[in-house]
């Protein structure tokens, strides 16, 4: 019996291989409207032949000698075209289909237009990256004994899978019969993985999910702080009908072996998946999952789980748990949902447990009645060494309706949190039982003439409505009106304003109004330049017991312009003035932002400062870059904070830089503060044809899961590849200082 690591190993390479070959085959994409490839637009829809010979058989056509046919934009050649009109069905022999960026051929072709199907036998048909939605980097070919593409899926009979276009390729794959089925799997019989015509693993089944590029299904290589060395695979097990067991082994010098997989079942009715993953060792971790998703009656049930203990990703010596159901129902007048969930952590003698019962209806009918209901209780509590520091039980109740008159329109709100028996931390939420409001603008009152002209909104409420600090609930009633209007002065000028007044009264002998309004006025001078000031007030006078009612104060202006100066050139400047502060003696003047950009095709740079008006001085300074020198791009940034006098970061970002085979993609990114490089990221890619040799190198000083981290792979170059190059361990963005998104 072989040892267990190589075969996983070696079959994780193969399994990658085979896991994107839904990409590379000719068939069906599910967003694509059939699964014949583009036909050339620039050939004839209409019948046109050339041929020796052509006779009459039955209900057939027949052309022989030498046959080129045309017909909906494809090119049809070969000894001899049999062809249905009726039904737009052809039989070729010894020939081949070429249409707008693929071909096919085979010793017996058929193409059935209607159906937009094609087979071929002892054939050959070559597949460029257009077919598979740009998935692949390079033309993939295949060769068939026999084969037929369906509109579900693509099947082969003793065939052979190669993206290498060598007349002996350097790597192929040889099945006794293969099954692709377009976002779902990938099922290959009696396969041989050959390297160099020679064949290297000789195996009876291999299924391969076809989803997308992650996880890597590569043996992955490599050193990281918190793992050590490691050696990590995958392998996929078929099951019955479309379920499969996902299988993986990782071998780690600091934790331990880590084993597991997922199984994923599929029916008609449901799809989930079950994991489990353990490490036997140091590091002692378990991850568990369950994701189910069902359709029962009218409804659907979904279901998902998981619990981690000693995560050495997330949360070391910690058991968590994360769990949530939910059952929806939905018809043409609305939707409901019964849900429920419960999220629990355990870390030495402290622990936490949260758990909620929910419920929602949302309705609407014809008649323009709305109304939404949800219904939530809400459990949680913490305990330390047995004591329990602190315990809620309560129940969240919210309802809206809302009617949709000739008029106006009107709602009803109701909103309340009840403690549930002896809650020693219960917290009152803003309680609303209930507030009825009546809205309507002078389009509805006064007609569409009027309202377009002077649109203005009004609302009316009367409720009971209570605080958290309050011990009773107040009466409130309250009227608003808010009004906005465009005014074009010039062909160039153009002055926006609005207004708002509220007025409130409530039970408590306390009464309140506001009054707020603004304006913009935009002025454009040359050919893209302009000059915005923007002016905003805003006071209340009075008072409310609410803090629903208390918007604060407002009294500034805004001064923006922005100047287009030819050539690829712009300039921004813009500042504010508070008078509120001014009028306190505290400097009015806001933050100064400059900046100047230049952009050029895909090249683009851009200088920016800011003054800081309190403290009288250049706090930052900032220039970035992004541009191009022959097929490598560059992106490079530097920060300067004036407050400190340091250069406080700088970032050098450098992709597809090539000399002869080895391609290098390197990121820097530099702390100024620190004196040190908090990310350092390099790949080597070496080009070997049709494959490639990947090195990738990390150094993260700082962030989550810091340290050095070097892999290796060996993939094919025509698969999809997931690439990590600017992402750290957790897939954030690392080390772009730049303004450019890099």
């Amino acid at each position: 019996m072989r040892a267990l690591v190589l075969p996983l190993v070696l079959l994780s390479g193969v399994a990658y291989g085979q896991d994107h070959l839904q990409n590379e085959s000719p068939l069906l994409q599910q967003n694509q409207g059939g699964v014949l490839p583009g036909g050339d637009p620039g050939l004839s829809q209409e019948l046109q032949v050339k041929a020796g010979k052509f006779r009459i058989v039955g209900d057939k056509s027949v052309w022989e000698n030498g046959v080129e046919l045309i017909y909906r934009g494809y090119k049809m050649t070969g000894d001899r075209i049999e062809a249905d009109s009726k039904r737009e069905y052809f039989e070729i022999t010894n020939g081949r289909v070429v249409g707008s960026t693929e071909v096919a051929n085979g010793e017996f072709v058929t193409v059935n237009f209607k159906t937009e199907t094609y087979t071929f036998r002892g054939g050959k048909a070559t597949i460029v990256p257009e077919r598979t939605n740009g998935l692949t980097t390079g033309p993939f070919y295949s060769s068939a004994g026999s084969g037929s593409l369906e509109t579900t899926h693509y099947h082969v009979e003793n065939g052979n899978l190669t993206p290498c276009d060598l007349e002996h390729p350097h790597i192929n794959f040889a099945v006794g019969s293969a099954d692709v089925v377009p976002g779902k799997s990938l099922k290959m019989k009696n396969v041989k993985f050959q390297v160099g015509g020679r064949t290297i693993l000789d195996i009876p089944n291999l299924y391969i999910p076809l989803l997308n590029d992650r996880p890597r299904y590569l043996p992955e290589v490599g050193q990281s702080q918190d793992e050590g060395y490691y050696l990590k695979s995958r392998y996929v097990v078929p099951m019955k009908g479309d379920d499969n067991l996902d299988t993986r082994l990782d071998l780690m010098t600091r934790l331990g072996v880590g084993i597991g997989g997922d199984y994923n079942y599929s029916t008609d009715a449901m799809v989930g998946a079950v994991g489990v993953y353990s490490i036997i060792g140091p590091g002692n971790t378990q991850v568990g999952k369950v994701q189910h998703r069902q359709q029962i009656g009218s409804g659907q049930l979904t279901l998902d789980a998981n619990v981690n203990r000693n995560n050495y990703l997330t949360a070391p010596n910690t058991t968590i748990f994360n769990g949530r159901s939910q059952y929806s129902i939905s018809n043409g007048s609305g939707l409901t949902n019964f849900g429920y969930s419960r999220n629990s952590s355990d870390i030495g003698q402290f622990s936490s447990l949260s758990e909620s019962f929910s419920f929602s209806d949302s309705r609407a009918t014809q008649g323009g009645f709305r109304s939404d209901l949800s219904v939530n209780q809400n459990r949680s509590a913490s305990k330390s060494a047995g004591t329990t520091l602190s315990e809620s039980d309560r129940i969240d109740v919210r309802y809206m309706g809302s009617q949709e008159m000739r008029s106006l329109r009107a709602e009803l709100l109701y909103q309340r949190s009840i403690p549930v028996g002896a809650t020693t931390n219960f917290t009152r939420g803003s309680d609303i039982t209930p507030l009825l409001t009546l809205r309507s603008d002078t389009g509805k009152m006064f007609g569409n003439s009027i309202g377009r002209s002077w649109p203005v909104n009004f609302a009316a409420s009367f409720g009971q409505l209570q605080d958290p600090g309050l011990t009773e609930p107040v009466t409130r009633t309250t009227f608003e009106a808010n009004a906005r209007r465009s005014e074009r002065l010039s062909t160039k000028t153009t002055l926006n304003w609005d207004g708002r007044f509220s007025q409130g009264v409530t039970s408590d002998d306390t009464a309140q109004y506001v009054i707020g309004y603004g304006a913009n006025l935009a002025h454009q001078f040359g050919r893209n330049s302009d000059l915005r000031l923007d002016y905003r007030r805003l006071r209340q006078f009075g008072f409310s017991p609410l803090a629903i009612d208390r918007i604060g104060r407002n009294d500034a202006m805004n001064l923006n312009m922005n100047l287009g100066m030819g050539r690829g050139w712009t300039a921004t400047a813009s500042t504010g003035y508070d008078f509120r502060l001014g009028s306190t003696g505290q400097v009015p003047w806001q933050l100064v932002n400059v900046l100047s950009q230049y952009r050029s095709g895909n090249s683009r740079f851009q200088f920016g400062a800011v003054y800081d008006t309190f403290n009288q001085n250049w706090s930052t300074l900032r220039a970035d870059s992004l541009f191009s020198i022959g097929d490598t791009d560059i992106a490079a940034a530097v920060r300067y904070d004036g407050r400190r006098s340091v250069w406080s970061a700088a970032s050098l970002q450098v992709e597809g830089f090539k000399a002869g085979r080895l391609s290098t993609d390197f990121l820097l990114s530099y702390n100024g503060y620190s004196k040190q490089f908090d990310a350092q990221q390099y790949v080597f890619t070496y080009d070997m044809h049709c494959t490639e040799a990947v090195l990738e190198f990390t150094d993260f000083k700082a962030g989550f899961r810091s340290g050095r981290q070097i892999a290796f792979y060996f993939r094919i170059k025509a698969l999809p590849f997931g690439r990590d190059f600017g992402l750290g361990r957790q897939g954030q963005a690392i080390g772009g200082v730049g303004g450019f998104g890099r």
